[in-house]
């Protein structure tokens, strides 16, 4: 998975974890503690990005607390895909949902058939 960086796409891929874990709360029961951090981090960061937008002045600050929630909430969120993979399993096709490629099996092509000069069209 490639680098979520911008706020509006590290949000919205939160949203997306989160609603996809609650749609499998049965399967991922242990995953509830990193489940509701993440939920704290999103509603912490919408708050400061908030802030952060009305008060121009301190926005070094607020922009220093809102990337190391956004390194804490990250690190929640690899806890929740790995949980995802450990209980769901790493081949279901399910785990598009947490935003994890499922292992899927190697598919081959088929051999070209080797055809031999002159070994088909002798006539005799």
């Amino acid at each position: 998975m490639s680098s979520i960086n911008s706020f509006a796409d590290v949000v919205q891929d939160w949203e997306g974890l989160l609603a996809a874990a609650r749609e499998h709360a049965e399967t991922l029961a242990s995953v509830a503690p990193e489940m509701l951090s993440l939920e704290e981090d999103l509603a912490q960061a919408r708050v400061l990005k908030a802030r952060q937008e009305a008060e121009r002045a301190s926005r070094q600050e607020l922009t220093q607390q809102i990337r190391e929630l956004v390194g804490h909430g990250k690190a929640q969120a690899i806890a929740i895909r790995y949980v995802a993979k450990a209980k769901i399993g790493y081949r279901n096709e399910r785990l598009v949902q947490f935003g994890v490629v499922p292992r899927r099996r190697r598919t081959r092509k088929a051999a070209a058939p080797v055809i031999e000069p002159g070994a088909g069209n002798a006539q005799e």
